[in-house]
Order: structure tokens, then C-alpha cells, then sequence
């Protein structure tokens, strides 16, 4: 008769992502204060739905999310993904209850966000001359970025699913792009390059330049535009010292402010980027290397994927996001990192942990088939983390998993066989990865790190 059997009615008195529902004579009643909670109990009742092949059992059900923070991160700087390959992983996400894009735009090879004040990013910043990652070595020119009415349009989907995107510009290091196009940057003279092979790059944004902050405040104050999300990710992972040693305006940077070596220096430039955001209305997450010099403001927040818990006993009030690199990464093979380690895993390293991330870095994943294999299922895991405060077993976990595996397109996902390796499988598996990346530039690369250190 063309009747909804769904009945919707706002509670107030219930938290922004929570919901009751309660199913009654083939009658679905949900009660929530936002259209977030009207969207995740329909993904339960589909589900409710599809394990009880279509009919309707009566049930109640009250239900809200263990974090604030459920995300994926999407590294678009090493392979270019299209935005409707974006969009794709974004419809995904809402599926399983995930409320957050981590939308990784800068790497050392390639700028992929449009900046009218510097068409340079761009235009240079955005193609590397060459790709030597793993068994992908040619010489062809390879580019794309993103103009702002794509972004526009990126965000404008994820909002419509009642998902935040968070945007990361990488400071200061994982530069080189930004370098390349903008030369006047770089400590001295140094000619930088688009890079074409993975790794750590000691190219690094002189931090003892004011220039330097104008420029980067610049770029920010576009980006900005771009995202209305209240969180601004600024990366400050794996940034070398060694040139901000050698650099006389940084050692004089050092010593103006009173700091007492490099890594005080980042926890400066992260604190002056983080001052210029919070005036924008923003919050900074950066990751937690930008902890090393232990002048950090508090009011950061930290994305933790390999540290010490003890670090963060001198920062008790910090917010953490939890992406641990040995269970949350998806970019690692399942023999390295199986279905079970990502779900077992325990995120509360520390007292305020706000939310957990699964990154998916693509030095090696080069189209989208081979990064749907990777993220699913792990990616429900941690969705599953991120809002079950009371976990049920894996074991439990599995068997609903596969139970529903009707409901989603899982051509390209790992087939349950590859999800739990035997321990001589994970050993294998682990060292043929590895030797797989081995090729003659990153070799090249490894030994030039090892000098350098």
C-alpha cells in the first residue's frame, strides 16, 4: 500500500550518534537526536533484516558508540585514486558506522590539492618524473591532484553520510613535492625533487625561516575553506633533523627561542601552526612524533601509530587517536597483520583515547581492487572497535561477519582464507612482502638513511 513501516521520532535526551529501536508486529519505531543515529540504526535494522531472512523479529535495542572518532585514512600522495574510487570507500565507511576521512593530500611524492596563491604545487608538486615503488618501476611521468570543486564535492558526499573529513598537509617533513615546487622553502641551496621512490627523505621545510610560516599559512588558509570539519591534521611523522643541524637560520631559530635542540624545534613549529589554526576556529591532530621534544601544546591532538605509551604519561591530558602500526595499518599483507590481531587488539594506550583509525599508506598499492583486498574486512574491525565498548569474541565477530557477507559487494575483499594465516604461512608471507619492495632505487635509498644516521 505504499505505507513506511519505519517510524522516526527525535529524543534530545540521547547522545548525537545514539539511537533506540525497537522492532514490534513487523514495526520498526527509532528514536534519535540527530539524523546520524536515524542512519546507523537502519544500517543495524538491514542487518537485523538480512541474518533473519527478511522478516522481522521483535527486538530492542539502545545503542551509541564507544569513540567519538571512528575513521579511515586514505594516502592519495603515493597512487592517485579517482573521486569516485574516493567516493566508493566513503559509501563503504557508512555501511559499517565509520564517521570520519582522513583525507591524506601531501607526501614526498605527490602534491594533490589545488592551491590558487601557489599554482607551482600543482603544477610540479603534483607529477614525479618516474616510480620506482617495489616491482612498479618505469619511467613515465605520473600525476593528478584534486581541484577545489572536487574536494568540495568529496566532502560534500562524506557529509551526507554523516561523515567528517579531516584533510592532512604534511609538515615539515614528507616535503619533498612541496619542496620541489617551492624551493625558496628547503634549507640552503638544495635542489629537491618530486620523489619516485618510497622511504624517509631527510628534505625537510626550514623551520628558521619566517618565511617559511607565511607561506605554510597561506596554504592552510585554502584548505581551510575546503573543510568545515573542526579537526586539521598537519602530519609532523618521520621529519630528520640532520639539515635543520647543518642550518644556520634554524640553529639561530634554536637559539632566539630559547629551545634546546631540533626536536624542541618541531614541538615550536608544530605549536605556531597549531596557534594559527586554533584563531581559524580549528583543532590540530598530528602524529606522535611531534611528542620527541616534549614542548608540545596540549591542546593537540595525537594520532599514535608506533611510541611509547610512557610518553604520553608527561601529556595526561592529551586526546588520542589510536592507528597502531601492527594491527591497524591495512596496507600490510594479512600474513603480517590478520583479521583477528586488527580485532583483538586493545586501543586504550592511554586515559583519553577519542578515537581509532585504520591508515592505508599506498607505496604499493597501485589501483583499487588491490586496495579493497587490503582494507576489507580488517576495516570492519576496527569500525566494530571504535563502537562496541563490549566487544564480543573474534570467534563471535567471525561468524556474524561472514553471515553477512550477502549484504556487501565483497568481489574484490580477501576471501575468509587469506584472513588467519598458520604461524609458518605469517612468517612467509611477512619476508616475501619485504623482499618485494626490495629494487635498486629503495636499496639505494636504505643505505643513503643508514649514512646519514
Amino acid at each position: 500500500d505504499g505505507e513506511s513501516n519505519i517510524f522516526f521520532e527525535k529524543d534530545e535526551n540521547l547522545g548525537e550518534e545514539e539511537y533506540i529501536m525497537k522492532t514490534e508486529n513487523g514495526k520498526t519505531y527509532i528514536k534519535s537526536a540527530s539524523a546520524a543515529g536515524q542512519l546507523y540504526a537502519l544500517q543495524t535494522l538491514k542487518q537485523i533484516l538480512f541474518q533473519n531472512g527478511f522478516s522481522l523479529p521483535d527486538v530492542e535495542i539502545l545503542d551509541k558508540p564507544t569513540h567519538k572518532i571512528r575513521g579511515f585514512m586514505l594516502d592519495v600522495g603515493r597512487y592517485f585514486y579517482t573521486v569516485d574510487e574516493v567516493k566508493t570507500f566513503i559509501r563503504r565507511m557508512a555501511m559499517h558506522k565509520l564517521n570520519l576521512f582522513h583525507f591524506h593530500l601531501t607526501e614526498d611524492q605527490g602534491w594533490r590539492i589545488q592551491i590558487d596563491k601557489y599554482p607551482q604545487l600543482t603544477e610540479i608538486g603534483s607529477v614525479r618524473h618516474g616510480t620506482s615503488l617495489g616491482k612498479e618501476v618505469n619511467d613515465a611521468d605520473y600525476g593528478g591532484y584534486y581541484t577545489k570543486d572536487e574536494i568540495r564535492e568529496v566532502v560534500a558526499y562524506a557529509k551526507s553520510l554523516y561523515i567528517d573529513t579531516i584533510p592532512e598537509i604534511d609538515l615539515p617533513g614528507h616535503t619533498s613535492a612541496l619542496l620541489a615546487s617551492l624551493p625558496e622553502m628547503v634549507c640552503g641551496d638544495k635542489k629537491v625533487e618530486v620523489k619516485k621512490t618510497a622511504g624517509v627523505f631527510k628534505d625537510i621545510i626550514c623551520a628558521g625561516r619566517e618565511k617559511n610560516y607565511e607561506i605554510i599559512f597561506d596554504i592552510l588558509d585554502e584548505v581551510c575553506e575546503l573543510f568545515p570539519y573542526e579537526y586539521f591534521h598537519i602530519g609532523g611523522d618521520e621529519a630528520p633533523k640532520k639539515q635543520w643541524k647543518e642550518c644556520p637560520e634554524c640553529q639561530a631559530k634554536i637559539k632566539a627561542e630559547g629551545l634546546a635542540n631540533e626536536e624542541e624545534l618541531q614541538g615550536y613549529f608544530v605549536n605556531r601552526i597549531s596557534e594559527y589554526l586554533r584563531n581559524k576556529g580549528k583543532k590540530v591532530v598530528s602524529w606522535n612524533e611531534s611528542l620527541n621534544g616534549g614542548n608540545l601544546n596540549d591542546e593537540a591532538t595525537i594520532q599514535f601509530w608506533l611510541d611509547g605509551e610512557k610518553r604520553y604519561e608527561k601529556y595526561p591530558d592529551l586526546d588520542i587517536i589510536v592507528s597502531d602500526f601492527f594491527a591497524y595499518y591495512m596496507d600490510y599483507p594479512y600474513e603480517m597483520t590478520p583479521l583477528k590481531k586488527t580485532y583483538c587488539y586493545d586501543e586504550k594506550i592511554a586515559k583519553k583515547v577519542i578515537g581509532v583509525e585504520a591508515p592505508v599508506w599506498t607505496e604499493y598499492i597501485p589501483d583499487f581492487k588491490r586496495m579493497t583486498y587490503l582494507c576489507f574486512p580488517r576495516n570492519i574491525a576496527v569500525a566494530q572497535t571504535g563502537w562496541c565498548e563490549n566487544k564480543p569474541s573474534y570467534e563471535k565477530f567471525e561468524s556474524d561477519l561472514c553471515n553477512l557477507m550477502g549484504m556487501f559487494d565483497t568481489t574484490d575483499w580477501a576471501p575468509k582464507s587469506d584472513w588467519n594465516r598458520n604461524q609458518l604461512a605469517q612468517k612467509i608471507g611477512t619476508a616475501k612482502f619485504f623482499i618485494d619492495k626490495l629494487n635498486k632505487d629503495f636499496t639505494k635509498q636504505l643505505i643513503g638513511n643508514m649514512r646519514d644516521k
